[in-house]
C-alpha cells in the first residue's frame, strides 16, 4: 500500500473483519470504473464466484508453486513446499496468474523457477520462492501495462 501511495496509483484497503458479510459487494464497489487490474498479493481467501466474473481478466494474484502443480484447496504458504519436497522436485517456484472461480486455475501470466536445496527447510525454500515472487509480481504488473497500453487484453 505504502508503495501504491508513493507511486501514485490508487489503492484500498478494506478489512474483512470490520465488513463482515459485506466484504465481497464493498470489494467490488470500491474498485473505480476504469480499473485495468486488480493486484491481489498473496490473497488467501478463495474468492467468490460473482466477484471474478465480474473481474475475468482483470484480476491477477500469485501463488508459490509452478502452477499447474501443487496449487488448488489447501495449497498454501510452508504446504506447497513440504509437498514439493516430499515429491523430491529438482524445481520449486512461483507463479503470477489471473484469478477465475478455479482456485489457482486462471492463465497463467509469468512463473520462476528455483532449483530446490534438500539442505533447506521448507521454511527456507518457501523464504526463498518468497523473494522471486515479489519480483516476479512486478514484472507480470509491467507486462501486463504493456498489454493494456497496446490494446492486447481482449
Amino acid at each position: 500500500m505504502e508503495r501504491a501511495k508513493n507511486d501514485g496509483i490508487p489503492s484500498i484497503a478494506l478489512s474483512k473483519k470490520d465488513l463482515g458479510g459485506n466484504f465481497w459487494i464493498e470489494f467490488l464497489n470500491s474498485i473505480p470504473a476504469d480499473t485495468s487490474l486488480v493486484v491481489l498479493a498473496g490473497f488467501m481467501p478463495i474468492i467468490p464466484d460473482f466477484v471474478c466474473t465480474a473481474l475475468a481478466g482483470q484480476m491477477i494474484n500469485t501463488h508459490p508453486s509452478l502452477l499447474p502443480d501443487y496449487g488448488g484447496k489447501g495449497m498454501y504458504g510452508v504446504k506447497v513446499q513440504e509437498a514439493v519436497m516430499a515429491a523430491h522436485e529438482e524445481f520449486a517456484g512461483c507463479t503470477v496468474h489471473f484469478v477465475t472461480p478455479v482456485i489457482d486455475g486462471g492463465e497463467i501470466i509469468l512463473q520462476t523457477r528455483v532449483k530446490v536445496d534438500y539442505s533447506e527447510t521448507p521454511w527456507q525454500l518457501g523464504g526463498r520462492i518468497f523473494l522471486e515472487e515479489n519480483k516476479l509480481l512486478v514484472k507480470a504488473v509491467v507486462l501486463l501495462k504493456e498489454r493494456f497500453d497496446h490494446g492486447k487484453m481482449d
